[in-house]
């Protein structure tokens, strides 16, 4: 937007007589608040990747180890604990290779392997754990465990290919169909006494005939190897192409994340989270040997009883309060919650200090916001406040174009200069600017921002050569996840893509406003329908985070008119579909309080086909989480499930492969017991029926 066509009105009227009477009631603590704050710094990385290398080995009985070779030349072993707790499998404990025993490895149903090398006794160690009943999945292994794999190795790799599952394979069931793409290279091996359960190519429709995903039985225990790295991969689809960082490639004018995808992602799958569908196959292979072994609960996605959520975005530059209320007033209609994300006009301390003067005036001196009412159209603290009390969130939309964290400082020191703060955890970049593979991200999370929606579906590059505009997951997924920079730290922040945009969507007379597929608002609400409808089916779960510009409704006229179709339109079918629809920073609070729980103590009693296991939670009693536990298992079937010691109703839902019963509980912790009845079925044994 074209800041010189905005509204400044704010500082003028504040010349006269009411700003002397208000600075005098209120003192030197008026200036001095006006001043406004400036980001705290701390640490960007999360617990994750301070405690990767830690050892964190524990009595709490989890059945899977995640085992990172801390001196591996790919950093991205710890990734796969991020995608772990994204499949809320949060029942994993991580040891480094360094401190690897065959005694360590006997509390353990599972062992994940990153990619590395190995010595020769952690070759004899890994061998004998799996001849002994243990199961083990690794990453593009060290090629001197191929006969534990089942493989012979072979000259070449596949770099930047594509993986299609074997669809006779049951742990393939519920994975689409298509190829999808993955990052790095893959190892070539043909199969010599394993099965594979997916293939590899160098082209979305190419010859599958080098094996991506393969399990194999070896003595009592088994072995699954990937041929490329998991973790690697999934970090690349997400965040794009490290290569392209600070690179303008897409069309757009300024370095933006879009740029980070151009030529990056096929735009014939950008329709498939491809990366969520991969790690859901990890999650598939795990469940699948845990078969002889201890039943895996997870975590659903999203708040128990629900099967997704529309979060609702928009951006506002400077516009005046009555027309960002007008947008807040129909999400209030639909009892749905929305963020504005608000960009300040930027100004002195004094002239400040004059706005808060107003501000005072206008919030706390009736008569004298009578008068102003007509005339002051910069949103108040009491403004503010109100729009809060409503559920909704009301933060910061910084300018970067100046430097990254000049414009952070500024923007929040404006921000909360004007005493609109605190600045709440999320956060959308004007423009989406980015800089670096992740260091806005980096800058973003010292600051104390938690989740960022800048990876955002906008320009011209998302065009086929055909004409054909794509929708979709750009980075390949409708999940949120932390951030991992190119060291394989984890970053405190997470990652959430924002799926709709109206500014790419539909064409309006506002100053550098896209609009590039010129779609009419139904048109729009119909690439709205599909993306919900796909976000609820199995496979395609996802967040839905849309954009809706309060500037549209300031322009007025058809610009307004078109907004209001569009918003309407899609919050009445997300309504149809029984989606909650929030901010981000209900998002958010969720999201964090699903990454932080965990599973302990899981213990599976064959002799009374029980299993129990502990809910670990930081929440409140009003969080709902919904604990997924499988509803067959070794030939048993699910009868009951107690909650603290309380028999609690359960729901079935199908991820992947796999049928859960779904038990919705408060985010406190909690003592689970599941009891199982033996059923005569056809179920797979993981040993004997290969």
């Amino acid at each position: 937007m074209n800041r010189k066509n905005l509204i400044r009105r704010d500082f003028l009227i504040g010349a006269g007589a009411i700003v002397v009477v208000v600075l005098v009631a209120a003192g030197f603590a008026l200036f001095r608040s006006s001043n406004g704050d400036f980001p705290a710094i701390g640490s960007p990385y999360g617990l994750e990747s301070e405690d990767a290398f830690d050892n964190q080995v524990s009595s709490s009985a989890n059945p899977i180890l995640l085992l990172i070779g801390e001196s591996s030349t790919n950093p991205f072993g710890a990734y796969l604990g991020e995608i772990l707790r994204t499949e809320g499998l949060n029942l994993f404990q991580v040891a480094v290779l360094a401190d690897l025993s065959r005694v360590m490895l006997d509390d353990y149903d599972t062992v994940l392997l990153s990619e590395g090398t190995l010595n020769t006794s952690q070759i004899e160690i890994l061998e004998e754990y799996v001849f002994n009943g243990g199961n083990l999945i690794a990453m593009r292994p060290d090629q001197r465990l191929a006969g534990l794999f089942g493989v012979d190795p072979v000259s070449g790799a596949t770099i930047e290919g594509y993986i299609r599952t074997e669809k006779s394979h049951p742990v393939t069931d519920g994975i689409v169909e298509e190829s999808l793409q993955f990052h790095g290279p893959a190892d070539h091996y043909r199969l010599a006494g394993a099965e594979a359960v997916a293939w590899i190519s160098n082209s979305p429709n190419g010859q599958f005939n080098s094996p991506g995903l393969t399990t194999h039985n070896y003595g009592n225990g088994r072995a699954a190897m990937w041929a490329f790295d998991l973790a690697r991969s999934v970090a690349y689809t997400r965040q794009g192409n490290p290569d392209l960082a600070d690179h303008d490639v897409d069309g757009l004018d300024g370095v933006r994340t879009i740029d980070l995808f151009k030529n990056w992602i096929d735009l014939d799958r950008i329709s498939i989270p491809q990366a969520d569908e991969q790690q859901r196959l990890l999650t598939n292979l795990l469940v699948d040997m845990s078969e002889g072994a201890r039943p895996l609960p997870r975590l659903w996605y999203f708040p128990a009883e629900t099967n997704g959520m529309l979060i609702a975005t928009g951006d506002s530059h400077m516009n005046p309060a009555p027309y960002i209320d007008e947008v807040l007033s129909l999400f209030d209609e639909k009892d749905g919650h929305m963020t504005i994300y608000y960009s300040p006009e930027l100004a002195s301390n004094f002239e400040r200090a004059g706005r808060r003067a107003l501000f005072l005036a206008t919030d706390y001196l009736p008569v004298i916001g009578d008068l102003l009412a007509d005339k002051f159209e910069t949103p108040t603290p009491g403004m503010v406040d109100n729009w809060r009390s409503r559920g909704h969130e009301f933060t910061l939309h910084p300018w970067v174009e100046e430097g990254l964290e000049e414009g952070w400082r500024r923007y929040w020191n404006e921000f909360t200069g004007r005493g609109y703060g605190p600045v709440s955890p999320t956060v959308r970049t004007h423009r989406v600017r980015w800089s670096g593979w992740t260091e806005t991200a980096r800058v973003q999370s010292s600051y104390g921002i938690r989740m960022n929606t800048d990876y955002y579906h906008v320009g011209p590059s998302l065009q086929k050569d055909n004409g054909e505009w794509v929708y979709g997951h750009i980075t390949g997924s409708g999940l949120p996840m932390k951030f991992v920079d190119s060291q394989g730290r984890i970053l405190n922040i997470f990652q959430q893509n924002t799926q709709l945009a109206d500014e790419h969507l539909i064409s309006m007379d506002v100053p550098g406003w896209g609009g590039w597929p010129d779609l009419t608002p139904e048109q729009a609400i119909e690439v709205s329908k599909t993306l919900l409808n796909k976000s609820i089916e199995n496979g395609g779960y996802a967040a839905i985070v849309f954009q809706f510009h309060a500037d549209p409704f300031q322009i007025g006229g058809e610009a307004a008119d078109k907004a209001k179709r569009w918003i309407k339109g899609t919050l009445d079918h997300a309504i149809s579909l029984n989606l909650p629809i929030w901010s981000a920073q209900e998002w958010f609070d969720f999201v964090d309080l699903r990454h932080s729980a965990r599973f302990e103590d899981v213990e599976w009693l064959p002799e009374s086909r029980e299993l129990k296991f502990n809910l670990v939670a930081q929440g409140d009693d009003r969080s709902r989480l919904e604990i997924l536990i499988p509803l067959l298992h070794a030939g048993h079937r699910l009868s009951t499930v107690t909650v603290d010691e309380t028999q609690t109703p359960f729901t079935e839902r199908t991820i992947g492969s796999t049928t859960y019963a779904g038990v919705s509980v408060t985010s406190l912790p909690h003592e689970i017991v599941a009891k199982f009845q033996y059923i005569e079925i056809a179920h797979h044994d993981p040993v004997n029926d290969r």
